[in-house]
């Protein structure tokens, strides 16, 4: 009798979290754990030099993170960078380097042409069949161009326009606590602190236009954001934004208005939305603001109503920015690449 053969396993991915203790990377190794992504071995590295502020933890269980050097990395398949822009500068080349994936989170690589830059939902193919360097698009850009794609390919749209609410969290720690203190100092009549804003959040709204040519803090410019959705959709349908920071500390919500063709209908749109991935038509009694969205995953969309003009029509978007927003679309991206290079096995 012939022996039977023994399967061989599939290898785990080593992986590693780049700013290991922002809120950006706490929603990156969140879905990687309830994701069930295979992971070998998990490395996690900060760039803050405060020995105080370099604890986090995975899996529940307490690490001590470390600064990255490119020579010490060891065995790396996929990388994720979840800080700033100028930290995650840092790190761009490191991946043609050493030869794995890096999942750029910060904005760093996303003014560059051969960086490709991906939606998960929209454009999975722009994928890179090997190791390098790949972009994730700011959340407003992957909100925006997730919910027009789908109604562009399930009903046709002609064109698209939102305004987009921003929540502090964009900024990190460092906005949640000054909208914060904001609040606390204008209840009791003290001073408030406008370090990383320049200006009031608290009980206010501030639209991009204050920002000067630089956009909304966490954003960058309006152009810039329209930009990433025409590179995602392969500019099928004009889109134009505008981006107000609310004082808000989770979810970006929107308000859009789309065109469609001759002939579609409100039940056409809806249908097209309800049939996509990753997003949920909300019933009349569903939970639709930023506050009861924070934690979820996946975008609502509601009130689906006439906007003037033919064709035109009113969507309510929200969407957890950290949950939903980039962190879930980076291990996706990453589960992606898995499920091609990982096709190595391990030895039997």
């Amino acid at each position: 009798m012939p022996a039977t053969k023994k399967a061989t396993p599939a290898r785990k991915a080593h992986v590693a979290v780049f700013d290991a203790t922002t809120l950006l990377a706490k929603g990156v190794k969140d879905q990687l754990l309830s994701r069930d992504f295979p992971i070998a071995s998990m490395r996690l590295y900060t760039s803050n030099e405060d020995p105080d502020a370099n604890l986090t933890e995975f899996g529940g269980e307490a690490i001590l993170v470390s600064q990255p050097d490119v020579d010490a990395l060891g065995r790396l398949d996929i990388a994720f960078f979840c800080g700033t822009a100028a930290e995650g500068a840092r790190y761009l080349e490191w991946p043609g380097r050493k030869g794995f994936t890096g999942i750029d989170l910060t904005a760093a690589a996303i003014g560059s042409a051969r960086v490709p830059l991906v939606n998960a939902s929209v454009n999975p193919e722009a994928i890179p069949a090997g190791p390098g360097l790949i972009g994730t698009p700011h959340p407003i850009a992957l909100m925006l161009s997730t919910a027009l794609t789908a109604v562009e390919r399930g009903c046709g749209l002609l064109e698209a326009s939102a305004t987009v609410f921003q929540p502090v969290s964009e900024i990190g720690e460092p906005g949640i606590a000054e909208l914060y203190q904001q609040t606390l100092g204008l209840l009791n009549f003290h001073e408030q602190p406008r370090e990383i804003f320049g200006r009031q959040v608290a009980f206010n709204v501030v639209p991009d236009v204050a920002f000067g040519t630089g956009g909304v803090p966490g954003s960058g410019s309006t152009e810039g954001v329209e930009k990433e959705i025409r590179r995602i959709t392969g500019e099928r349908f004009p889109v134009a934004a505008a981006i107000v920071l609310a004082p808000v500390f989770h979810g970006h919500a929107a308000m859009a208005r789309v065109v469609l063709p001759k002939g579609r209908t409100a039940g056409d749109l809806k249908a097209a939305l309800a049939g996509a991935e990753g997003i949920k038509v909300a019933e009349a009694t569903d939970p639709i603001t930023p506050v009861e969205r924070a934690g979820e995953a996946g975008i609502l969309i509601s009130g689906v109503r006439p906007a003037g003009g033919a064709g035109a029509f009113w969507l309510w978007i929200v969407s957890d920015n950290l949950t939903s927003g980039a962190a879930l679309n980076a291990v996706r991206i990453a589960e992606a690449v898995w499920a091609r290079s990982g096709a190595r096995k391990e030895p039997a």
